[in-house]
């Protein structure tokens, strides 16, 4: 082997050799599980623009424009509708939605997820006839 060809085989080795080094001794980092909102169903929503609030033809939430999205607590502004056959006036309001109290999921169909354990709704004006314009919601793991 020439002094040439032998030089270039040792450097590659050693190049080798500390790319191995460098590789294992850097920390390992794990992604931070994807945050969602189970709503209505098991499968989760990354920052929702609609949350259902019955099965039904009931109030819902839509537009909903969310900040700190997987934080330890994050907020929406949308609009309220309860415009159902057999649900109080007035039938848009514009709300708040706060979710908190993050957890990850350890099992079913939302196993190693993270979503809110509470979610709280605050509207701009409560039902005609009503003073609470502040209730919560199921929020938490399937």
């Amino acid at each position: 082997m020439t002094s040439r060809r032998l030089a270039a085989v040792l450097l590659t080795a050693l190049a080798l050799a500390f790319s191995g080094l460098t590789v294992a001794s850097a920390p390992a980092t794990s992604a931070p599980p994807k945050t969602v909102l189970f709503n209505m169903y098991a499968h989760g929503t990354v920052a929702p623009k609609r949350i259902y609030l019955t099965a039904d033809a009931g109030p819902w939430l839509k537009k909903l424009q969310w900040k700190n999205w997987g934080k330890a607590r994050t907020s929406a502004t949308g609009v309220y509708i309860s415009n159902c056959a057999s649900c109080a006036p007035p039938a848009r309001r514009t709300a708040t939605v706060w979710l908190s109290k993050p957890v990850v999921c350890t099992s079913g169909e939302g196993k190693g997820l993270r979503t809110y354990n509470k979610a709280v709704v605050i509207l701009s004006a409560p039902d005609e006839g009503a003073d609470n314009r502040v209730f919560e919601i199921p929020a938490g793991c399937p």
